[in-house]
């Protein structure tokens, strides 16, 4: 039921950031919304549910974006590595890190695209505006990043209490 529920969360994402995001003006440089719900699976949730949930998500971004294949498996794959490894030594209640975590996810998975343009793609070019959109995502990365967060602890938090006193007669 759990990885029903992000699967779903996860499509509305999606769909949010490729359909509504980019048409609002104020908007239109955010970051991937993928990697909130990513930090939080490696923070709070088991690898047994985390794994093929950045798997499947990588393979839906990889299947959407129209770049190589692998590159959004490999980037999510490593920021939920990273964040679950640190969750063994980290105090994961503290939200200040949730945001400081989310901006980093952001900054990798940029460092991977912009690897990707220098050393795989030589003949493309950087956009014009390529250092404003890095400084704008981290920025959206620490404002919104917390609040995703919240939202998602919030809707795990009643699906684990609707789910346990649904069984709790089994």
């Amino acid at each position: 039921m759990t990885i029903l529920f992000y699967i779903l969360v996860s499509f509305c994402l999606i769909v949010i950031k490729t359909t509504l995001i980019p048409d609002l003006p104020l908007f239109s440089k955010f970051y991937d919304l993928l990697i909130p719900i990513i930090v939080y699976l490696g923070f709070f949730r088991s690898a047994r549910e985390g794994v093929p949930l950045v798997v499947f998500f990588g393979l839906i971004m990889d299947s959407l974006c129209g770049g190589p294949v692998g590159l959004y498996i490999i980037t999510y794959a490593w920021i939920y590595a990273a964040v679950f490894s640190l969750s063994r030594f980290l105090h994961v209640g503290n939200w200040l890190l949730m945001a400081a975590t989310v901006s980093c996810g952001v900054v990798f998975e940029i460092l991977v695209l912009l690897f990707y343009l220098v050393f795989l793609a030589p003949n493309a070019s950087l956009p014009v505006d390529a250092v404003q959109t890095i400084v704008l995502q981290i920025v959206w990365a620490m404002l919104t990043g917390p609040v995703i967060l919240m939202i998602i602890d919030w809707a795990q938090r009643q699906i684990d209490g609707w789910r346990s006193r649904l069984f709790a007669d089994w």
